[in-house]
């Protein structure tokens, strides 16, 4: 982590989700809106999109949405053209778009895995692509937040049916704690986003067919939780945000895991 900085959301501050129509999208943009940011609200559903983005106008900012399919290179170059044509720039960038696919291992096609990585993984890589030249020349407050998930810093023996969705999340991670000693050079903070189970109301009870999931069966938190958690991690330039505190105990079971297998190769050296 990095030192704080002074708070920039209400400064006529601009953010980009993608995802955006979707649970914790429409978290996020939703929040920024209401942090006094305007929003481009993005997402392969077009009519998704236009229904967070006119919930953000009702709260009094400006806002448009963008249909974009994240797994195509040149459609997020569009999105990033079109953020700037309407507001010259962009201050928090969210790569927030995925999907999971869940089968036994060996149910999964080669086209499943491209599916899932094109989003999860390359979609975050084309957001990078397409915004960073831009958001390095304009200079002034600028963030990246790549949604990741406890499934990219955790027990993957919980999630066996989940193999790419694990994946990707994975890369996510090292991807971002890559770049951030590079972007703050240029003065952009990064942050990687992984929840654990965000539903749309956590008084309902839960059932998923994961053991990852009854790990958090206690500790539910709705979109809007999530992403107020990420614009306060945002304000301390934090390079991970955990929203869900139940995500401790499993962080710490697979350091736990790591350094045993660590220790066991160390006492067979000579």
């Amino acid at each position: 982590m990095t030192a704080a900085r002074e708070p920039w959301h209400s400064t006529g501050a601009v953010a980009v989700i993608t995802g955006a129509g979707g649970l914790l999208g429409r978290g996020l943009a939703l929040t920024c809106a209401r942090a006094g940011m305007d929003i481009v609200v993005s997402d392969i559903a077009g009519e998704a999109a236009e229904r967070v983005a006119a919930e953000g106008r009702g709260l009094g900012r400006k806002a448009v949405a963008v249909t974009t399919d994240v797994a195509d290179p040149g459609a997020v170059e569009q999105l990033a053209e079109a953020a700037y044509a309407t507001f010259g720039k962009v201050n928090l960038l969210c790569n927030n778009a995925g999907i999971a696919l869940m089968k036994r291992y060996e149910d999964f096609s080669v086209d499943d895995w491209r599916r899932v990585l094109d989003i999860n993984l390359m979609g975050v890589i084309h957001g990078i692509h397409s915004f960073l030249p831009r958001m390095k020349a304009q200079g002034g407050p600028r963030h990246i937040v790549n949604v990741s998930s406890m499934s990219g810093v955790g027990l993957a023996s919980l999630r066996p049916m989940n193999a790419i969705y694990v994946t990707a999340k994975f890369a996510v991670v090292g991807l971002t704690e890559t770049l951030a000693p590079i972007l703050a050079e240029e003065g952009i903070g990064v942050s990687v986003l992984c929840p654990g189970m965000t539903v749309a109301d956590p008084r309902q009870p839960m059932t998923y067919p994961m053991a990852s999931a009854q790990w958090y069966r206690d500790n539910l938190l709705d979109a809007f939780q999530v992403a107020e958690e990420t614009l306060r991690a945002i304000e301390r330039n934090s390079l991970h945000v955990f929203p869900h505190r139940a995500g401790l105990e499993e962080l710490n079971q697979r350091h736990a895991l790591l350094m045993a297998s660590y220790q066991q190769g160390a006492d067979t050296r000579p």
